[in-house]
């Protein structure tokens, strides 16, 4: 107990680097009109970055990116790079833990990654449905059993997914880069990237006996309308959320992440987000209006983005050095927590269990990264 004081001091010190230190300037793009409304800013959470992929002779363009559900502590990442494998590695993005090579004949336009449940078992799905030209026509979800992570005895591992063919209900060709998975239904959700107009939701159920059939989606929404855009006769680009290029649902099915990117006017790039009521379908979920998260600022090509748990996601893309940042996002504490530390009142909400330090709060315990403990 001798070492308490000092431990408690540490401790402070980290508080007050994630309540004043090591954030982004959280720079964020104008106010969305979505579905003929000015949206108002969700600034419950809060953006660092925690790390720089130093490992982009593995990948390139990073398009999707997963939390790994085997191996906690570990994101894959895929490219769409005319690449046949994915990666792991910690959110520091400095070392490779496992890359999964795939053969060669798999459709290689890939472009979103994303995790979920089934049957007890946890699956990584691969979206191989890019499109730019909307003339391939060639679209399919590869899935596979996700592996567990040994980076010293099984570093690099070969496999043959398994892949989902599909086509559009209206008989078109579409370019896509956004894939999500529910847990709740079982259901993969492919969304439409559209230059100036309005993306478009599809769903299909998961099953592991489709085989050679191919698939046909169901529609679930738009995301927004026509008219939202904006365009200006003076040059100016389309200014609202058109260009989507990631999704992901959280574990839970409660919330729900849609981002897009226009490297035409940087600024215009929103994460919108949705909380999920109880009983509530996706379909209904998106039928309501979104809030796009204050604290998101543009990122080039940013198009990957994943949940690790209902507090913490991550964003990373494709930077112009070739190695972007890796960003983490997480909710902010309740009133006060998060307020600069101007004297020693943080220590009385310090609280050690085992050798465990929390925070305690009136609306109970979190620990020091703002999770709350259920």
């Amino acid at each position: 107990m001798k070492n308490f004081p000092c431990l408690l001091s540490w401790s402070v010190a980290v508080l007050a680097l994630l309540a004043i230190g090591g954030l982004s300037s959280c720079e964020a793009a104008p106010q969305l009109v979505y579905n003929g409304d000015t949206l108002e800013w969700n600034t419950d959470w809060v953006k660092r970055q925690c790390g720089t992929l130093d490992i982009t002779e593995n990948i390139i363009e990073v398009s999707g990116i997963a939390c790994s559900r085997v191996t906690p502590g570990y994101i894959w990442m895929q490219s769409d790079e005319r690449s046949n494998y994915i990666i792991a590695t910690d959110e520091k993005g400095a070392e490779r833990a496992c890359k999964v090579k795939f053969p060669k004949s798999i459709r290689w336009d890939w472009e979103d990654l994303s995790g979920g449940v089934y049957e007890g078992k946890n699956y990584l799905f691969i979206g191989a449905f890019g499109d730019n030209e909307e003339t391939d026509g060639n679209y399919s979800v590869i899935y596979l059993e996700e592996p567990a992570i040994d980076p010293v005895n099984t570093p690099e591992i070969t496999l043959t997914p398994g892949n989902i063919k599909f086509v559009y209900p209206d008989g078109k060709k579409h370019n896509c880069e956004a894939l999500m998975y529910d847990n709740l239904t079982q259901t993969i959700f492919i969304i439409t990237k559209v230059y100036y107009n309005v993306c478009q939701v599809f769903s299909m159920p998961f099953r592991l006996d489709y085989g050679d059939e191919t698939q046909t989606l169901t529609y679930i929404c738009d995301l927004g309308v026509r008219s939202d855009l904006g365009y200006s006769e003076k040059n100016q680009p389309y200014k609202g959320f058109h260009l989507v290029t990631g999704a992901d649902i959280s574990p839970d099915g409660k919330y729900i992440l849609i981002k897009n990117h226009n490297n035409i006017v940087a600024t215009y790039s929103w994460i919108l987000y949705w909380e999920r009521l109880e009983g509530e379908t996706v379909q209904e979920a998106l039928a309501r209006q979104p809030q796009p998260l204050k604290c998101y600022s543009y990122e080039w090509q940013g198009e990957a983005i994943c949940w690790l748990d209902n507090n913490t996601f991550y964003t990373t893309s494709d930077a112009d050095d070739g190695n972007p940042p890796i960003y983490k996002y997480t909710r902010k504490w309740p009133e006060g927590i998060n307020d600069p530390i101007v004297n020693d009142q943080m220590v009385n909400r310090l609280i050690m269990l085992g050798t465990t330090l929390y925070v305690r709060t009136a609306e109970g315990l979190y620990t020091l990264d703002g999770r709350k403990v259920e």
